[in-house]
């Protein structure tokens, strides 16, 4: 069951996050080819490329589609760490709110190490393992969901997590699988403000 029901806030937030990012990158399209299918044979085989031929085989493979193109992806660029940080803040002040917590400054510097740590496992993801910009994101925030699953003593959180990363991680890390994936989060959350409190039940 978990200590309580306040994890639903973070779920939701990311969730409504993801939905905000594919919002702005809808509105940045610089042109309706964009996300078209592109020959991959016709091009160098430069290192972006064998990434993307990658990509496409992952998708062939899921999806049995030997026409499979990937979606548009999400805008290059620090999104994923911009959308982290909001949900990092947003989660913190409503646990503030909800905990009331006695260190406050404990609490303080907590949420500023966890700020740091987002743009400093991005950096380690992007060197050090050599991930791509649409897949150091979506394990990031799979790593804070499952920060919070540990820490709320929720399977369902638990279980939230490993949809998302299922469907944003290993599916697609494009539009389609953060919609997806919000899908998820959200889902979660209903389900935990929908579900009876514990001393309402009989």
């Amino acid at each position: 069951m978990g200590r309580g029901r306040r994890f639903w806030f973070p779920l939701a937030l990311l969730g409504l996050t993801q939905i905000g990012m594919v919002a702005v990158r809808l509105l940045s399209r610089r042109s309706p080819a964009e996300g078209e299918f592109v020959n991959i044979v016709s091009l160098p085989m430069s290192q972006e490329n064998l990434r993307a031929t990658a990509d496409i085989g992952r998708g062939q493979f899921f999806t049995q589609d030997p026409f499979y193109a990937p979606g548009a992806g999400l805008p290059a660029g620090p999104v994923w760490l911009v959308a982290l940080g909001v949900v990092l803040l947003g989660t913190a002040v409503w646990y503030a709110v909800a905990l009331r917590p006695v260190r406050t400054g404990w609490f303080v510097l907590g949420t500023i190490g966890a700020l740091l740590a987002v743009p400093l496992l991005d950096l380690v993801g992007s060197w050090q393992f050599r991930l791509g910009d649409g897949l150091r994101g979506p394990l990031l925030a799979t790593l804070g969901l499952l920060v919070l699953a540990a820490y709320e003593r929720s399977k369902l959180v638990l279980l939230a997590a490993a949809g998302f990363a299922v469907i944003a991680v290993v599916l697609s890390a494009d539009v389609v699988g953060v919609l997806g994936s919000a899908v998820v989060l959200l889902t979660a959350a209903f389900a935990v403000l929908l579900r009876p409190a514990p001393d309402s039940l009989p």
